[in-house]
């Protein structure tokens, strides 16, 4: 009796090591998948010179973003959908290019938005002047679309993005 109490015994952990394995395994290749998504990304949208699905996603609520702004002010709004459309047509290379390029930069925000050319390169200059803003733009750069998102999330959140459109302004 004790033989065959052993024998089930046994039986029941070599049915959770494959088990295991599996859950482990599982686990290993989601890591993996985090990890490699943004250079897989990358990679394609670099071999291919299109947007990436992941790229369309991220300027479609880019898109959604800015369009948030309108506020009935017919003027405004035109200028918010001229802004939203521009930028729905940008590729995400021209925008990963610009994080890393001053100019790039003026002429990105200078096209996309209702800012002069004095004001674009203002933004600019602080954008690549002031070092809280340095994690978004690499994060940009590298195409590390979740990063940029905490990013901006923190600099609305500090205030630094308000500043920046008061320093525009004045």
């Amino acid at each position: 009796m004790t033989k065959g109490m052993g024998d089930k015994m046994r039986h029941r952990k070599s049915n959770k090591k494959p088990l295991i394995i599996t859950l482990v395994s599982i686990l290993v290749i989601l890591v993996l998948c985090v990890v490699f998504f943004f250079p897989l990304n990358n990679a394609i949208r670099n071999i291919t010179g299109n947007d990436t699905a992941s790229d369309k996603v991220v300027k479609s609520e880019l898109v959604k973003k800015v369009k948030s702004k309108k506020n009935g002010n017919s003027q405004r709004d035109k200028k918010i959908d001229r802004a939203a459309s521009i930028l729905g047509k940008k590729k995400m290379s021209e925008i990963m290019s610009a994080a890393n390029d001053q100019n790039k930069t003026a002429t990105l925000i200078e096209d996309s938005s209702s800012l002069s050319k004095e004001q674009s390169q203002k933004a600019a200059a602080e954008i690549f002047s002031n070092e809280d803003y340095t994690p978004l733009r690499k994060a940009v750069s590298d195409g590390n679309w979740y990063q940029a998102y905490q990013q901006y999330q923190k600099l609305s959140e500090n205030g630094d993005l308000g500043q920046l459109q008061q320093d525009i302004s004045q």
